[in-house]
């Protein structure tokens, strides 16, 4: 996950200048990967000492802060990673699936309760999505960053467990029918 935060954050970088709040503020506001601020900045750190992104301190009021800069070190970098990570395939858990191999260990009724209040968190979560979902991103326009794609993606995964938790709820209702 380190590079996917790296190219992330080369990413941001590429598009403005930023300093880490402004960067952080993007992640929460825009992103939807987690990427801790501690992270962040040892990443920030870490980028630097290798010669990707610069700095320079910016005086606001009575802070100073530092101002990141994709070098062209950074850019070469940053276009490596990218490549590597569109072609990649790297198989992960998916959360909540362990507690689904052991659904069996429940009362049905239970199970079914449980399950379809997974489905209101998730309707919740999904809700925050609905301003892309809305519109249909074309992957043959250039979006800045192509955040939309990304967040398309994951209401799309989203919208693939709902259905398949509908899936379980009524295999367990015919199996309480019978």
């Amino acid at each position: 996950m380190p590079n996917e935060h790296k190219l992330l954050l080369l990413g941001l970088l590429r598009q403005t200048d930023m300093h880490g709040y402004m960067l952080n503020a993007h992640l929460d506001a825009t992103i939807p990967v987690t990427l801790k601020k501690p992270t962040a900045y040892h990443l920030l750190d870490v980028m630097e000492k290798d010669g990707w992104i610069t700095h320079r301190n910016e005086r606001t009021g009575k802070r100073t802060r530092k101002v990141y800069r994709l070098t062209e070190q950074g850019e070469a970098e940053y276009l490596t990673l990218l490549r590597h990570q569109l072609a990649a395939f790297t198989p992960g858990e998916y959360p909540g699936m362990v507690s689904i191999c052991f659904l069996d260990s429940l009362p049905v009724p239970e199970s079914i309760r449980l399950l379809k209040d997974r489905q209101s968190r998730i309707r919740e979560y999904i809700a925050g999505f609905h301003h892309t979902s809305d519109h249909p991103v074309d992957p043959g326009t250039r979006h800045r960053g192509s955040a939309a794609l990304a967040i398309d993606f994951i209401h799309r995964a989203l919208k693939l467990e709902m259905t398949f938790l509908d899936d379980v709820v009524h295999t367990l209702q015919d199996s309480t029918n019978q």
